[in-house]
């Protein structure tokens, strides 16, 4: 089975427990205005302005291969592999063939996902997964249309199947100063903690600029590209008022 990625990122430490290597999928239905991965939303192969190329197409078994490689380490950290975005629900039977193999070679699995699927491929994925990192980009339905491009409905009704299979997730949320860092939405995020069974907790995910320069390759606008990143005493805030250091 063959899908596309942007790319296999070795020892990373910031996308689940221990070390990981974290597999980046080309492909997103979601528009998000803060992304700092534009390259990836299109599903297709595609080019910077300056003429490098954006994904390729490889096999489950070759990425497999390649994540195989730091096996030791996963051992020795508690680590594993997790598959990013893009969004890896938008490849889901690629997804799910990957994290199979990787399960039949006793690696710890894990997506990062907004959610945004059928239920029919949700299933599919999570039926492989050790751990899932789940984002909730906002917690208002009309925010969340104007914000990201589509319903939060869908993903909602899939964070509430996590719970029903008892899988267990963290709630990753991308905070931006001034389009969502609203005390409700950090309570609600709060709540969604306090009632998850399986719930292991919630991260801030703080706004930065580091992918701007890629909308310039693409020649696309940037609408974010006037927002300040938050500091120190504003990240600590926010992790106070939606639960994360409880």
């Amino acid at each position: 089975m063959k899908g596309k990625i942007l790319k296999i990122s070795r020892f990373c430490t910031d996308d689940g427990p221990g070390i990981r290597t974290t597999v980046f999928l080309k492909g997103c239905p979601l528009r998000c205005i803060w992304c700092h991965n534009p390259e990836s939303q299109n599903p297709d192969e595609e080019y910077y302005s300056n003429g490098e190329k954006i994904g390729k197409t490889v096999s489950a078994g070759e990425v497999v291969d390649e994540i195989i490689r730091d096996r030791a380490f996963y051992e020795t950290s508690g680590g594993g592999v997790t598959i990013s975005g893009g969004e890896p629900l938008f490849q889901a039977d690629f997804t799910a063939e990957i994290l199979r193999l990787c399960h039949e070679n006793g690696i710890h699995t894990a997506i990062e996902t907004s959610g945004f699927a059928s239920l029919i491929e949700f299933e599919k994925v999570v039926k492989y997964c050790d751990m899932v990192l789940f984002d909730i980009k906002e917690t208002d339905e009309e925010r969340h249309r104007k914000l990201t491009g589509v319903s939060r409905e869908p993903i909602f009704k899939n964070l509430t199947h996590l719970e029903k299979i008892g899988k267990p997730y963290i709630l990753r949320a991308p905070i931006i100063l001034g389009i969502n860092d609203r005390y409700e939405h950090f309570e609600k995020l709060r709540a969604l903690k306090s009632s998850g069974e399986f719930c292991k907790g919630v991260e801030i995910m703080p706004y930065h600029i580091l992918g701007a320069y890629k909308y310039e390759l693409l020649q696309r606008d940037y609408k974010c590209k006037n927002i300040k990143e938050p500091d120190k005493t504003q990240i600590d805030k926010w992790r106070i008022l939606s639960g994360e250091y409880l």
